[in-house]
């Protein structure tokens, strides 16, 4: 992508729409890759082949190195603290709780977190927060559990704890190698800008990231030693939805709903897969994170994934709770 004169996009389609007033108020671009664990492109909408900075949609990958370790085990670290390894968490207690316990278990302290501080993203138990008059600290961060995990990992390796977040860290360089495997992509040819966190993110074509969500819900195409990492981590999401997210949040709904694994990233990428051997990628091109639900709900129903209590399009509702629009999918 050239940022020099004009800016060249991926090619993306129509997803989704805003009404208000029976008028269409809003258009929502973007992309959709569903993949088998092969990475064969099972269905498109728009370019499968662009690359997408992964995000948070990445966190059950830079999992891995904690139970590839054998830190996981060494530590006695349980479903509700692999799932928040792999979360972009509410900050309510029970998640604070489950990041304190990894820490207590690796013999770090909580200063040891890098990964930035903000009030926690579910409304209420940022008030109590704010009635308590602490201020926020990245305990508090949706990403506290993914560097809780980093940490936890060079603990055990031995590995410096003050520069994990840098790329030529170990733990880092490792992530790096599993996201290239996982997601099929040949690892020099992988962008690795910061995400918010702090840590590289990475970039890969939409369809790596369908079919690397394959790989996670199967095992299929991976080695056998991250078949396993992948199904322990993928059975402790399934296990503790409310972990990986939290109250009202989509990817909790989802697996408490479906048979899927899924994870969210930030501008609105969001990545599941299936049991039955394919995986789902979506990328909102203009990061509206509000035409992730609709568009995700759309492609899994022509999947056959019905999602209880999704039906039809989503209301829209003005400051009173009034119904005033809706958000229509369009693919």
């Amino acid at each position: 992508m050239r940022l020099r004169g004009r800016v060249e996009t991926a090619a993306d389609v129509p997803l989704v729409v805003l009404t208000r007033g029976g008028l269409v108020e809003g258009v929502h671009r973007g992309r959709v890759a569903v993949c088998d664990a092969s990475g064969a492109v099972l269905e498109a909408a728009g370019d499968p082949d662009a690359p997408v900075c992964l995000r948070s949609s990445a966190k059950p990958f830079q999992a891995m190195p904690l139970v590839l370790s054998g830190a996981a085990d060494a530590f006695g670290l349980g479903e509700e603290e692999l799932a928040v390894a792999c979360a972009s968490h509410n900050g309510e207690r029970a998640h604070l709780e489950a990041v304190r316990s990894i820490l207590r278990k690796a013999g770090l302290p909580e200063e040891a977190l890098q990964s930035g501080a903000h009030p926690p993203l579910h409304a209420p138990a940022a008030e109590e927060l704010a009635r308590s008059g602490e201020r926020p600290r990245a305990l508090h961060g949706n990403c506290s559990g993914k560097h809780a995990g980093m940490l936890a990992v060079c603990a055990h390796q031995g590995w410096d704890t003050g520069s994990y977040r840098e790329p030529a860290h170990p733990v880092q360089r490792w992530i790096l190698e599993i996201v290239a495997r996982v997601c099929g992509v040949d690892r020099e040819s992988i962008p690795a800008p910061r995400d918010g966190c702090g840590v590289p993110t990475f970039a890969v074509p939409l369809r790596g990231l369908a079919a690397g969500f394959a790989r996670l819900a199967t095992g299929r195409e991976l080695p056998d030693r991250m078949a396993a990492a992948a199904r322990r981590l993928r059975e402790a999401m399934r296990a503790r939805p409310f972990m990986v997210a939290g109250t009202g949040r989509f990817d909790t709904d989802l697996m408490q709903k479906t048979p899927l694994v899924a994870k969210s990233g930030a501008e609105a990428v969001f990545a599941a897969g299936s049991p039955e051997g394919w995986g789902l990628a979506v990328k909102i091109s203009d990061g509206a994170s509000r035409a992730v639900r609709p568009a995700a709900v759309a492609a899994l129903g022509r999947l056959g994934v019905a999602v209880p209590g999704e039906r039809g399009p989503s209301e829209v509702r003005n400051l009173h709770g009034e119904p005033v629009g809706r958000l229509i999918p369009l693919v």
